[in-house]
């Protein structure tokens, strides 16, 4: 009686032990469960987030192929969707006025000296419209160009005319833009790129700029390819110091440069078929002189000002 008592409290504890064991594992089984689709979620999450990212954020890319102002090669319907046409309502009607560049959804980065007239007075923003997906000017482009107002500019607070110093603004636009192949923003550069002098690397610049000194502006686009310069060899060329917060780029014997016109367009570098803006065309001697480079806003050096002002 004492061995079959003994045997029922074994039975009965090992019976208890399985059966705890079950429902261990069976927790175990459901945080596992849990857990599993928490990361599912998660991802489905992560990839919305990053579809949705692409589509706002993507930056710097040709969907046009292009084989390549003042000597330079004309350009193709669509390969630089983020080159904006800004016209002027003024004293002699609305004309193309600069050139500038697509940054975001709201916002187009230009020279400031682009926001001036001969007697140094600021025009009106109301007095602007942005045109992208431009290539001729004179006609209705097949890129389905698009029209804007300019509801407020943004001038870099230390901007001198004299000088052209921190030769910088933003244009916001009225509304949102929709991206399309023939309207992208370009990208601005990295952190990594801030203390870059790009020189000896050769950035193309793109506008409907005159094709000689005092002529006519271009009715189409054109680009072309020129060298950077050392800062000091440009400060040199020039009566007025070159500091850091320009980048210039030509060629020593000229022939080719940035001219009347391209004024607030882009110097671009291309890095693994993405676009990066450099710089600013910003001034001259003249066009394409040779001895004198063309002198560009340094982009990088301007960063902190354009991210925290261009929202």
């Amino acid at each position: 009686m004492k061995l079959r008592s003994s045997i029922l409290i074994l039975l009965a504890a090992a019976t208890a032990v399985t059966l705890a064991a079950v429902t261990e594992t069976d927790r175990r089984l459901q945080r596992v469960t849990q857990l599993i689709e928490r990361v599912k979620r998660q991802s489905v999450e992560e990839d919305a987030a990053a579809a949705a990212s692409t589509t706002t954020s993507r930056c710097g890319q040709v969907q046009v192929s292009s084989f390549r102002v003042v000597g330079g090669e004309l350009s193709q319907p669509g390969a630089w969707p983020w080159m904006t046409a800004i016209y002027l309502n003024g004293p002699k009607g609305t004309e193309f006025w600069c050139g500038g560049t697509l940054i975001n959804e709201r916002f187009i980065m230009t020279a400031a000296h682009c926001t001036l007239d001969g007697r140094q007075k600021r025009f009106r923003a109301s007095q602007y419209t942005a045109r992208f997906g431009e290539y001729n000017l004179r006609t209705t482009d097949p890129g389905e160009s698009e029209i804007f107002q300019i509801s407020e500019i943004r001038i870099h607070p230390q901007f001198t005319g004299t000088g052209f110093y921190n030769d910088l603004a933003l244009f916001k636009l009225e509304r949102p833009v929709s991206f399309s192949d023939y309207i992208q923003p370009i990208c601005l550069p990295s952190n990594v790129q801030r203390s870059e002098s790009f020189v000896g690397q050769v950035p193309t610049i793109v506008g409907w700029g005159t094709t000689y000194y005092g002529g006519r502006e271009s009715t189409v686009l054109r680009e072309v390819q020129l060298p950077v310069w050392r800062n000091d060899d440009c400060d040199r060329a020039y009566l007025q110091p070159i500091t850091d917060v320009f980048i210039c780029a030509g060629y020593a014997d000229g022939g080719k440069d940035a001219c009347q016109g391209d004024s607030g367009g882009p110097l671009m570098l291309q890095n693994e078929g993405t676009w990066t803006q450099v710089g600013i065309v910003s001034f001259g001697n003249k066009c394409a002189e040779p001895g004198f480079p063309g002198v560009y806003t340094r982009i990088t050096h301007f960063l902190d000002w354009i991210n925290a002002n261009a929202v």
